[in-house]
Parts: C-alpha cells; sequence; structure tokens
C-alpha cells in the first residue's frame, strides 16, 4: 500500500508524461500545418510560372497580341506576387519583351531596367542588357543604348556570348540605322563576310582624315596596307595593339602603311587614345561606319591586308601571324 506522498509523487509524474506528450502533439501539427502553408504557396507559384512559359512558347509561332497582352497581365501579377521566386527574372524579361511587341516601348523599357537594378546577377540580366539597348534604339535614344552594348562586349562575364557578339556588331553600325529590330542586328543579311574579299580588288574610298588630310586607299598603290578597323572602346583591340605598333614600326620604311578605321562613338577618346600611345600612321574615324559597311564589318578587331596592286590578300590577323603575313608581302612587294 502507498503512502499519501508516494500517491502525490505519481500524481506528479503521470502529469508531467502527459504535458509532455500533448507538447509534441501540438509541435507536430504545427509542424504539419507549416509545411502544408509553403508546399501550398510552392504549388501555386510553380503553376503560374508553367502557365506563363506555356504562353510564351505559344506566342513563339502564332505572334498573337491578344496573347502578348495576355503575358503580360499574368507577368506583371506574377512578379507581385512572387518577387522572390527562384525565376522570376525570366519572367521579368517576358514582360519586357512583351510590352514592346505591343509598342508600349517605354514600359518595357522600365520592366529591363528594373530587372538589372533589382537582380544584378541574374541569368537574364545578359539578353535584358541587349534588349534594353535594342528598346533605347527603337526610340532614338542610341546614346543610352551603346553604354549598354559596350557593357556586353568588354564585362568579361558576358564577353563572347551571344549577346555580346550581337552587340559588338550593333556597334560597328551606322547609329541612325539601328531601329530596334533582333532580326536587323543579327547579321543575317546576304551581304560577303571578309574573307569572300579574299583575292578580290580592295574597295576603294576618298575621306578626310582625322587630321583633316585627304586620305585614300588608292593614293598607296604599290604599298602594302593594312586596314585596321577598330575602337577605343573594343578591348580585344586594345590587346592587339602592341603587336600592330611593332609591326609597323618594323616594316613602315619598306612600303608598308596603315590606316586606322575608327568606330568610336566620338573623337574625344580616339584622339586622347592615339596621343597617348603614340600611333603615328593614318586614321579615320568613320563616323556613320560608311566604309565599315562597305567591308561588312561586324566585329572588330578586322583587318584586311592589301598587296600593292590593291588585292586583298588575307584577313583578320592578329599575333604573329599578322607580322609573319605582312613580312611576306612586304618582300614579295619589293621583289616586283
Amino acid at each position: 500500500m502507498h503512502s499519501r506522498n508516494e500517491s502525490i509523487a505519481m500524481n506528479r509524474w503521470y502529469c508531467f508524461v502527459i504535458a509532455l506528450i500533448g507538447l509534441v502533439v501540438l509541435n507536430s501539427c504545427v509542424s504539419s500545418t507549416s509545411f502544408n502553408v509553403t508546399s501550398s504557396t510552392s504549388i501555386r507559384d510553380d503553376n503560374a510560372y508553367a502557365e506563363i512559359k506555356a504562353i510564351a512558347e505559344q506566342l513563339g509561332n502564332s505572334g498573337d497580341p491578344a496573347a502578348y497582352e495576355t503575358l503580360v497581365e499574368k507577368s506583371g501579377v506574377f512578379i507581385k506576387e512572387y518577387p522572390k521566386y527562384r525565376q522570376v527574372d525570366e519572367v521579368y524579361y517576358l514582360l519586357g519583351i512583351s510590352l514592346i511587341e505591343l509598342n508600349r516601348t517605354e514600359e518595357g523599357i522600365d520592366v529591363f531596367e528594373e530587372l538589372i537594378r533589382y537582380y544584378p546577377a541574374a541569368d537574364y540580366v545578359e539578353p535584358s542588357l541587349l534588349r534594353l539597348g535594342l528598346a533605347y534604339d527603337k526610340v532614338g535614344e542610341h546614346d543610352k543604348a551603346d553604354p549598354l552594348y559596350e557593357k556586353l562586349v568588354n564585362h568579361t562575364k558576358y564577353r563572347g556570348g551571344r549577346s555580346s557578339q550581337i552587340a559588338e556588331q550593333l556597334l560597328t553600325q551606322d547609329r541612325d540605322a539601328r531601329t530596334g529590330e533582333l532580326a536587323n542586328a543579327s547579321g543575317s543579311d546576304p551581304s560577303p563576310r571578309p574573307n569572300q574579299f579574299i583575292n578580290q580588288p580592295a574597295l576603294d574610298f576618298q575621306v578626310t582624315g582625322l587630321r583633316g588630310e585627304p586620305l585614300s586607299l588608292s593614293q598607296y598603290r604599290g604599298q602594302v596596307v593594312l586596314l585596321d578597323f577598330w575602337a577605343t572602346w573594343c578591348p580585344p583591340c586594345i590587346a592587339e595593339m602592341p603587336n600592330v605598333k611593332h609591326t609597323y614600326a618594323k616594316y613602315k620604311n619598306q612600303k608598308f602603311e596603315i590606316i586606322g578605321i575608327s568606330l568610336d562613338r566620338s573623337t574625344g577618346p580616339l584622339e586622347e587614345y592615339i596621343a597617348r600611345e603614340g600611333l603615328a600612321w593614318r586614321q579615320y574615324w568613320d563616323n556613320g561606319s560608311r566604309i565599315a559597311s562597305m567591308y561588312n564589318v561586324r566585329a572588330i578587331p578586322s583587318t584586311f591586308l592589301i598587296d600593292g596592286a590593291g588585292i586583298v590578300r588575307q584577313v583578320n590577323l592578329r599575333g604573329s601571324a599578322l607580322e609573319m603575313a605582312v613580312a611576306e608581302l612586304v618582300r614579295e612587294n619589293l621583289e616586283n
């Protein structure tokens, strides 16, 4: 028979066990409820994203304005409700494109700028930089487009990618001819590629050089000439410049000349670089890209090595290959 104290102790033990079990059950219920809420939210945003993707894929085949309107509406709602969704940058990108397709270009510009500002490390920033530049071209604000293209060309994160390649082509074009159309920017025209100029007569031009002097290709007939298309904003051009300087210094007294065709947007950076680096050969600021268009230059640096008879012999030479080709052509020219 238990004493009274033993009974009290036993009752307290039972109460403790029951309370502990209650806490475990309660915690399990709370955790289960939390999981269900999180899971439900995840399902909703995944479904909304899948719906947006499906509409975008259908638009790739139809281009239906009504579908673009639907995509704009659903993308806008999605961004407000799920700003931390893992692929929200893609939804921003689709929204920006859709607005521009609907000729709501200013709104599209705002969307792309917001994406770049708030999600700078996101995957869709790279194509958005290109699309934003094209949108500025579409409304004639080329001064705002150029820095975006230059960022794609110069930044190590983007350099060499498809957007970077298109941006480089755009920078070589006459700005007034840039209308914001990606098809025109991607180089789908049937114009000859640089290597198709090989063994063909070089196209002559008559312009005024950077120092105000008359400049033409024909005035150098009988000499080996390197046409060098470049710009100060182009890192590969600047990286190649020491090699170009070395080649010029070595062969300039052997009937070898260089004509630099600059695709800079203004003469300020060009003149500053020429003075700082001591570039001694003739330079032409190709404002409007007239000569670049003649030679169908789509990327820089781009070079055309022309013999004494005015025939293009090689194109796009760099590094040691440039000096070797110049040496061979200079020797051939002097022997003739």
